[in-house]
């Protein structure tokens, strides 16, 4: 595929069958992943021409095709998150097209995966259909389960719980993981949870994301003592200049949510952080849990 193919100065994207063929042609000449970073690339630098059904037509696309043509577990995640976001974004006709497919079979194999399975399990977490719900909540309880072991972890799936609004399950695991520290020597030695947050930065504006993310990344950072300042895309709500400044106001973070915002929407959000002096941190995170993540790791 050349440069031209998918170039974000061209008139028209190509439709999403164009590009599968692509792809599938970069896929037979050992490139796919090249090309598919490119590619989703472009179409991120231009989702405000599009709508989120639009959107999610080539999150399809890119998911099915990484599950047949790459191993690279990074890949597979990134496609299935975007998959899931694309839905969220979309509505119901998006989600019945991943119920009624083998994708959420894949979707549900690799949100059991170690490491990110969690934020895929989060995405799930916030489907209209009860059972994928179900499902999403009853695997992050489990997850806290296997990580009673080690205090801090456990804690953050207790979090995630009351956070997805699961807070039966949630206080289910609180419960056995403090009769776990009530017989454990070695746990009643535990002085509490290390990951705890600059206080420096104890009111963070998060810009994009759509309102479910936005919701449970805020009641996440609430149980860090962390006030958040939602700022949603123009998508959801159209507002001026000096109405950004008026919610940047008393913020000391602005977290730029980069691949779920209209560029009007982070020009206004930058512009604004600078006339006031508050610092911009850009993220890719499509889940509270990866926003908690990387607010740990900037005020670590």
């Amino acid at each position: 595929m050349s440069e031209e193919d998918v170039d974000t100065r061209s008139d028209e994207l190509p439709d999403p069958e164009t590009l599968a063929g692509e792809l599938l042609d970069a896929a037979a000449m050992g490139d796919f992943e090249r090309e598919l970073a490119r590619i989703r690339a472009t179409i991120e630098a231009r989702r405000d021409e599009l709508e989120p059904l639009a959107v999610f037509r080539y999150c399809v696309v890119f998911f099915d095709l990484a599950m047949v043509s790459t191993l690279d577990p990074l890949v597979r995640f990134e496609t299935a998150a975007g998959l899931l976001s694309g839905a969220i974004e979309a509505g119901q006709p998006a989600w019945e097209a991943i119920r009624r497919s083998n994708r959420l079979d894949e979707i549900e194999r690799l949100s059991l995966e170690q490491g990110v399975g969690v934020e895929l399990l989060e995405l799930l977490a916030y489907a209209p259909d009860a059972g994928m719900r179900g499902f999403a909540i009853n695997q992050i309880g489990s997850s806290g389960m296997r990580a009673l072991d080690n205090w801090d972890d456990s804690r953050s799936f207790e979090r995630l719980l009351h956070a997805i609004g699961a807070t039966e399950d949630a206080y289910r695991l609180e419960s056995v993981r403090k009769q776990r520290l009530t017989n454990s020597a070695a746990a009643r030695e535990h002085r509490g949870p290390s990951n705890s947050l600059n206080p420096a930065y104890r009111v963070v504006a998060l810009a994009g994301g759509h309102a479910q993310l936005r919701g449970t990344a805020a009641r996440l950072l609430q149980q860090h003592g962390i006030e958040t300042v939602p700022i949603p895309s123009s998508r959801e709500a159209v507002r001026r200049e000096r109405d950004i400044v008026r919610l940047l106001q008393g913020c000391n973070l602005v977290m730029l949510l980069v691949r779920q915002i209209t560029h009007s929407t982070s020009d206004q959000v930058r512009k604004a952080a600078e006339r006031l002096g508050v610092p911009v941190v850009y993220s890719n995170a499509l889940s509270a849990v990866a926003i908690e993540r990387q607010l740990l790791e900037f005020a670590g």
